[in-house]
């Protein structure tokens, strides 16, 4: 489900604020696990997360300029990760469809795997970057 705006609209605890390339994506999967350990997500959920974060981010560095920043928070509706980069924007059909891409199709998965796992997202994207937030409810 695609929501406008921010996730949600206060922030009650930011858990981190990082910048990332390709150098330090492994240990990026890392750092998400404990933020969101350290959160109260549920297990499977953690898990869940850093396969998202990580897909994200990976794309950041892939076609969003080599480089990104992750913010985490949490508030009364869940906790929140936003990966944004300073690419050229995601073209609007990867944004236009919610359906499973083709076994033969060259892209679109990462965005599908992002609608199918999370709670709620948010994207914004345009000619100066992207930022995906992605929210999974806390117990």
């Amino acid at each position: 489900m695609e929501t406008d705006g921010r996730a949600s609209p206060e922030m009650t605890a930011d858990l981190l604020d990082q910048p990332f390339d390709l150098g330090n994506l492994v240990a990026l999967r890392a750092t998400v696990a404990a933020h969101a350990d350290a959160a109260g997500l549920p297990r499977r959920r953690v898990g869940e997360l850093v396969l998202l974060v990580h897909e994200l981010a990976s794309n950041a560095v892939r076609h969003g300029g080599g480089k990104g920043r992750l913010r985490m928070w949490t508030d009364s509706v869940g906790l929140h990760s936003e990966v944004s980069d300073s690419g050229s924007g995601l073209p609007e059909h990867y944004l236009g469809t919610h359906s499973h891409p083709a076994l033969d199709a060259s892209g679109g998965r990462g965005i599908w795997l992002v609608r199918a796992m999370c709670d709620r997202v948010n994207w914004r994207t345009g000619p100066t970057g992207t930022v995906v937030t992605v929210s999974l409810e806390l117990p």
